[in-house]
């Protein structure tokens, strides 16, 4: 049996979205009421506060008219909330770190669209239907436990603790994102725009990785920052390339278009091998040159595998194969016929630094370096640095005096514990995972680690009840959200990736696309079970 149509789905999705009573869906009198006299006493509290702190006075005076704008347009705040972070999350994928600095100090526009997302939020009372998730007390447990390892930082630091602190506070984004999704039954339109998305990234991404490496320098940079117009990281790079390979395999790109718009069997082959080529263009320099790029991506296949695993060939509408062969062959072939190419022809490409070299032994030092010495400084210097660092942070907090509180939010910890880089252009390590232990102790890893699980366990539940009930649409989306969130911690584990909005922000909306993913299954169980489809397998 073929997958439910997506009008189906959209039909069951917007009935789920109006199972709460429309009274929970809109602001009441006295809310509007409550956020009048709020703008009244903000705008009567900037007043005062230009007078000792004029910097604060005009952050303050922004938000006052944030809140004030969005009480003009409350009805469709959700929908400009979600739009407006569509556009910043392009921004973040296609230009890096170059896109961070667009807004004026201290408010960018990361910390802009998360004011936006959370007052949409709390404006149109879309979180209450999270309020009983599991996943959530933990979220707010995590994020309870930074702002305790922040406040008594923020007076010696100042605004190095708030930037050290979206670490946490970025976990916002999150929770604002899975309730707007719930409240606008938006989601299956994001994975479809997220579809969308792809064709541009892997055009787009060969080009300014080239430009990047070769005329960094040269391009222009933002006011006030050293940051250039183009600053993208391989390690960046091939999270998203993670999450790509993970769609195409599991035949997303056709599954979510309407069944009157799916692609022939022809038209549909033609597009994975575009995609795929592509796609290989666009991963050369992160995977030669990142050994986190490499684990990434092969984390997140390997998932898609292992899930899959067993799913039976058929074809979809219009004869469109979504079997196993047609979609890892693919890959497969192109991956093989490009590394027998290198080892054949000895091929050597260079761009820019010594390191971003296209061959086999560079991709055979990046893949050696990953678990033991490669006899090449540069490799194995960056590993054992870190591995020093790393530990001497297990032992100042699980073994030493940082056990309950850790250094907290605002100390540079590359100063305080000895690991400076030249130009001091450090703060932490490049570890997520072990930054959370040196800043918020051990309490704030378990909660970490906790919600890290307790997602995992959520998504994996929900894909076993939606197989069990042949709703392949859904098992595809679970899985690939998990590989998706794979890649994201893989990275997290090599770099200061998580505590920049290009990875953070990313991060938490996939994070809340998954709560809102989890949700929106729970209510169309009771669907599922009346009307039970045939589970037959899928794209793998």
């Amino acid at each position: 049996m073929h997958p439910p149509p997506l009008s189906s789905s959209r039909a069951a999705l917007s009935a789920a979205s109006s199972a709460l009573p429309a009274s929970a869906l809109r602001p009441s009198s006295l809310s509007l009421a409550l956020g009048g006299l709020g703008l009244m006493l903000g705008a009567a509290a900037t007043g005062t506060l230009a007078v000792w702190n004029p910097l604060l006075a005009t952050v303050a005076a922004l938000l006052v008219f944030l809140v004030a704008a969005a009480l003009a347009v409350r009805v469709h705040l959700p929908r400009i909330a979600l739009g407006a972070l569509g556009v910043c999350l392009l921004g973040y994928a296609m230009l890096g770190r170059g896109f961070a600095y667009v807004g004026v100090a201290p408010l960018f526009v990361g910390e802009m669209t998360l004011a936006l997302c959370v007052l949409a939020a709390l404006l149109s009372f879309s979180g209450r239907t999270l309020i009983h998730s599991r996943i959530v007390a933990v979220l707010l447990a995590f994020l309870v436990i930074g702002l305790i390892a922040t406040l008594p930082q923020i007076g010696q630091y100042g605004i190095d603790a708030l930037r050290d602190a979206v670490l946490w506070g970025y976990g916002l984004f999150g929770l604002a994102v899975a309730a707007l999704l719930l409240h606008t039954g938006w989601l299956l339109k994001v994975a479809r725009t997220y579809v969308k998305f792809v064709p541009l990234f892997l055009i787009w991404t060969p080009l300014a990785i080239v430009v990047f490496e070769l005329y960094g320098p040269s391009l222009p940079r933002f006011p006030g920052s050293q940051a250039s117009l183009i600053d993208l990281k391989g390690g960046d790079v091939a999270v998203h390339l993670a999450g790509i390979a993970a769609l195409i395999i599991l035949g997303l790109p056709q599954v979510l278009r309407p069944v009157q718009e799916r692609l022939s069997a022809a038209a549909s082959q033609r597009q994975e091998w575009v995609w795929w080529a592509l796609w290989l263009a666009a991963a050369l320099i992160p995977v030669f040159r990142v050994r986190a790029g490499i684990l990434a991506i092969a984390v997140a296949v390997l998932i898609v595998l292992v899930m899959r695993l067993g799913a039976r060939t058929r074809s979809g509408p219009n004869g469109a194969s979504t079997g196993a062969g047609s979609r890892w062959g693919k890959p497969a072939l192109l991956v093989t016929l490009a590394l027998t190419a290198l080892l054949a022809f000895n091929v050597q490409v260079s761009v820019g630094e010594n390191r971003n070299t296209v061959s086999a032994e560079a991709l055979l030092l990046n893949v050696q370096s990953i678990a033991g010495q490669t006899g090449e400084g540069d490799r194995d210097g960056s590993r054992g640095w870190r591995l020093k660092w790393w530990t001497d942070i297990v032992n100042y907090t699980v073994n030493g005096p940082y056990f309950w509180t850790g250094k907290g939010y605002g100390v540079n910890l590359a100063d305080d514990d000895g690991y400076q880089l030249d130009g001091n252009s450090l703060r932490s390590p490049h570890n997520g995972h072990l930054n959370i232990l040196a800043r918020s102790g051990v309490p704030g890893l378990l909660a970490w680690a906790a919600l890290q699980l307790a997602f995992v366990a959520a998504l994996l539940r929900a894909h076993q009840l939606a197989k069990r009930a042949g709703q392949d649409l859904w098992v595809r989306l679970n899985i690939w959200v998990l590989a998706y969130w794979a890649a994201f911690m893989v990275n997290a584990s090599f770099d200061v990736y998580l505590e920049g909005p290009q990875g953070g922000i990313w991060f938490w909306c996939l994070f809340g696309f998954g709560l809102a993913l989890i949700e929106t299954q729970r209510r169309l169980r009771p669907q599922w079970e009346r009307t039970p489809q045939v589970w037959q397998g899928g794209a793998a």
